[in-house]
Order: C-alpha cells, then sequence, then structure tokens
C-alpha cells in the first residue's frame, strides 16, 4: 500500500497508540544516563579532590571557592579531563544501546502490529557498535562545518577588546550562521541513518550512505517529515512560553514536569515510530496494515479481538 505523507503520520500514530512500551527504551535511557553521570561526577570528586574537600566546603563565597578550586583544577587537569571522557562515552554507548532497542521495536510494532521489550534487549545488543561509531561519523561531519567559522574566527584578535561591529566579528557570525545551516541540511539529507542501520543490520559507513540513496529517492518525504517535526517541537515551545509568561512559581514547575514527560514518553517515541515508517514504506518492507488488508478475513478477526 502507497502512504502519502500524511497517512504516514497518522498510521505511525496508531501504532504507537498501541505500542506504547516504545516510551521504555527512551526513560531507561535518560534515567540510567543520569545515574551514571552523577555517580562517576561523585566518584570523580571524591577520587580527584577528596583531600580538599574541608577546603572547598570552608570557602563561604564564590570568590573564595574559585580561589581553591582554580588551583585544584589545573592541578588535575588530565584526571578530569579522562573522567569527563569516560562519562561521555559510556553516555553514548548507553544512548546507542537505547536507541537502537526503540528503533527496532518502532520496526517489529510497523510490520508485526505488536513490540516487546526484548526487542529492545536484541536490538540494542545486536546493534550498539555500529550505532556508536555511526552517531560519532555523523558527529564528525557535521564538526566538519566549523571551516565556515575559520576565516573570521582567525581575523579576531583576542588580545584587544572585541568589536562586535567590526568586519572580522560580521566574518564570523556569517560562517557561524553558515554551519548552522550546514548542519540543518545535514540533518534532513541525513535524517534516515539510525533507522537504516537497525532496519538492514548495516555499519555506520553504509548507514550514512543508505541514508543518502533513501533522500535522494525520497527528498519530498524526508522534508515534509522534518518539517513537521520541527512544527510539532515550535508549536510545543510556544505553549511552554505561555506557560511561563503566566509567572505563577507552581504552574512553571508542573509545566517543566508535564513537559519533560511529553518529550520523553510522546515526542520520542512517536518522532522514532514515524520515521520508521517512512523508511519501511519507501523501502517496500512488510508493513502490518498492509498485511491485514490484503486478508480481510484477518482483519475482521483482529477487529474482534479488540
Amino acid at each position: 500500500m502507497v502512504e502519502d505523507i500524511g497517512k504516514i503520520i497518522s498510521n505511525g500514530f496508531e501504532t504507537y497508540k498501541k505500542n506504547l512500551n516504545i516510551c521504555v527504551p527512551f526513560i531507561l535511557d535518560f534515567f540510567i544516563s543520569v545515574l551514571f553521570a552523577l555517580l562517576m561526577a561523585g566518584f570523580g570528586i571524591v577520587f580527584i579532590f577528596g583531600s580538599y574537600l574541608s577546603n572547598i566546603e570552608n570557602a563561604k563565597t564564590p570568590e573564595a571557592m574559585a580561589l581553591v578550586l582554580l588551583p585544584l583544577i589545573t592541578q588535575h587537569i588530565i584526571e578530569i579531563a579522562i573522567l569527563i571522557t569516560v562519562i561521555i562515552v559510556v553516555i553514548f554507548l548507553i544512548q546507542a544501546y537505547f536507541t537502537s532497542g526503540a528503533i527496532g521495536m518502532a520496526i517489529q510494532a510497523t510490520g508485526y502490529g505488536k513490540s516487546s521489550l526484548s526487542t529492545m534487549k536484541d536490538a540494542g545488543r545486536k546493534n550498539l557498535v555500529n550505532m556508536f561509531f555511526a552517531e560519532i561519523l555523523f558527529g564528525l561531519i557535521s564538526l566538519a562545518g566549523i571551516v565556515f567559522i575559520v576565516p573570521g574566527a582567525m581575523k579576531i584578535d583576542i588580545s584587544q577588546n572585541i568589536d562586535f561591529k567590526s568586519g572580522a566579528f560580521a566574518l564570523f557570525f556569517a560562517g557561524l550562521m553558515i554551519w548552522v545551516l550546514y548542519i540543518i541540511v545535514l540533518s534532513i539529507v541525513l535524517a534516515i541513518f539510525r533507522y537504516a542501520l537497525v532496519a538492514e543490520n548495516l555499519g555506520p559507513i553504509d548507514s550514512i550512505s543508505a541514508a543518502f540513496e533513501f533522500f535522494k529517492k525520497n527528498k519530498g518525504d524526508v522534508v515534509l517529515l522534518f518539517i513537521f517535526l520541527i512544527v510539532v517541537s515550535f508549536a510545543f515551545f510556544i505553549v511552554g512560553q505561555i506557560m511561563n509568561s503566566l509567572s505563577i512559581s507552581i504552574i512553571d514547575i508542573i509545566w517543566s514536569f508535564i513537559s519533560f514527560l511529553i518529550s520523553l514518553i510522546v515526542i520520542a517515541p512517536l518522532t522514532t515510530v514515524w520515521w520508521v515508517r517512512l523508511y519501511m514504506v519507501r523501502t517496500d518492507k512488510k508493513i502490518y496494515f498492509d498485511e491485514l488488508l490484503a486478508h480481510p478475513n484477518e482483519l475482521e478477526k483482529v477487529k474482534m479481538m479488540e
């Protein structure tokens, strides 16, 4: 069955309504990442600054604390760098595992109607390394856009007061805007790489290549879905601004909690389901409702079960 982008969005929404467990990987990803970061940060503070904690506690003002901390940070800069690197790498691995797991569950739900947490474990374990390096590769490609700000940055003299109206700063700002535009275009062109990686069991380079080929064949659909997701995010942002403008503390706190939950258990999994469905529909993968529509008797059984 050929689905336009509107049908992909509506059918994807129906798929998620019947498979709310797809939000579980995102919840686990957030809490495990935060817990690990806090534990490692606590361990690092005790291990690196343990003998100096009493001095830090005795610093009563920010200025006094800075006088104590700055020499310690300088003295232990290598240990701090190693600790931060370990935290970042492990969090990236955690995210790679649960991202792969969520995509695997979305593929299962889209193709067979139901998803299971065992699929999260299987897809996460199977694609962990490839997803980790694919994310790094995508990050490096994004970082390559730094060349756009180099000409302006080289002309800015940081030894003097920076004149924000100078030609050097204007050149730097223009380069920065081009870099942002480059990242946006790259995010659209390679939007599907994570989903192709899990769906086809691809390596990092092959997933980037597959995403590019998919975009060349489906430019309109990818751009439309990307714009739709931007509109959803913008609408969400506007609601948040309205809530904040009320200047009522309790409402701000409640909305912050609600918006966090919506992002974690609705927007993130729905986005995954929509991209997965777009990829599966446009690459002629098995789609659950297609199979049922081809067998009216089976569709009637499913309706009776519901």
